[in-house]
């Protein structure tokens, strides 16, 4: 894992906390979104994949938020989210006793900001128990990012994690120590590509779905879908609210992505407005595709939710050859 990668999203993580910390206070399902699964992203744990990340996993006639996959395909830690800003005291013992009941090693909390891991079945006070204890907010994002080492996925799935040590700076912090390099996962095969990485050209076959944030999927028949079915995902979960608009294509530009009226910053009308949040939003949907692929990355990073966590499903040839001949037959 490359420490300096991990410190930058931590930092990422800081800003968009002292940006949005009243509407990322106001609910769980937003700390979700913007703030837990990018790090447990960043740490290799994309909680869109079942085969790493269970979530609501099932503990008796109770739930645990998420459960990490170990080797073994059993969990290896079980998790609780709360919002940000929620006390985590108040539920130590809740999470220790789903792990326990489940037998699983480890357990953990977090309200986005604050990331607390421990030992299970240790025989010592809670406090002896714990190994992991930090505040994004609060502590050197380096720091953050060496104690979390615990909780990346090869070291955490293998059921006996070790604890990184605690660095020493000086000056400058000092070149960490080669480490081996883990096999990096193969592309997935089904399609799938991260919405931050995926730049069509015009003219390519539209895709057939999208992956959001919380794990849904939609289907999709036309390009601009991508962006409409986002902006109403981010409206349904109060990420895209009306004191966020407008949202313009750049911190500079004034055109704009939504907007409560069908005019841009220019004065030009939208060519194509498109409504969403039920008539209330408007969607300039005269663009190329990537320029919808650029604008829905652009609308998720400023509703603070990573576009790295949003899939589209990519046509594949025999799709298009059916399409075409679907095309052929009607014409």
């Amino acid at each position: 894992m490359n420490l300096e990668t991990l410190a930058e999203t931590i930092e990422t993580l800081k800003a968009r906390i002292e940006r949005h910390r009243p509407e990322l206070s106001e609910n769980e399902t937003r700390t979700r979104a913007a703030l837990i699964n990018p790090l447990l992203h960043a740490l290799g744990w994309d909680a869109a994949d079942p085969a790493l990340v269970k979530i609501e996993y099932s503990v008796g006639s109770l739930r645990a938020d998420y459960a990490l996959m170990g080797h073994d395909g059993k969990p290896a830690a079980v998790f609780e989210a709360k919002r940000l800003g929620e006390s985590l005291d108040d539920h130590q013992i809740q999470t220790l006793n789903y792990a326990n009941r489940e037998g699983v090693g480890y357990a953990g909390l977090t309200d986005g900001n604050r990331w607390e891991l421990y030992s299970v079945f240790e025989q010592a006070p809670l406090k002896e128990r714990r190994r992991i204890y930090i505040s994004i907010v609060e502590d050197p994002p380096h720091e953050c990012a060496l104690k979390l080492l615990t909780l990346w996925r090869p070291n955490l799935a293998s059921g006996q994690p070790v604890e990184a040590a605690d660095p020493i700076f000086k000056d400058e912090p000092p070149a960490p120590e080669p480490e081996p390099t883990p096999t990096p996962e193969p592309p997935p095969t089904d399609g799938w590509t991260p919405l931050s990485e995926y730049r069509p050209k015009i003219g390519a076959p539209r895709p057939f779905a999208i992956r959001l944030p919380d794990g849904s999927e939609r289907s999709i028949r036309t390009w601009i879908a991508v962006l409409m079915t986002t902006a109403e995902w981010l409206c349904e979960n109060n990420l895209l609210t009306t004191d966020k608009l407008p949202v313009p294509v750049s911190s500079r530009s004034r055109t704009y992505i939504v907007s409560a009226s069908n005019v841009h910053g220019t004065g030009r009308e939208m060519q194509r407005p498109g409504t969403i949040n039920n008539g209330r939003y408007y969607v300039d949907k005269d663009i190329t595709c990537d320029k919808i692929c650029r604008n829905a990355t652009r609308l998720l990073e400023e509703c603070g939710a990573d576009p790295s966590e949003t899939y589209i499903k990519q046509s594949t040839a025999n799709d298009v050859s059916r399409s075409k001949r679907r095309q052929k037959r009607w014409s």
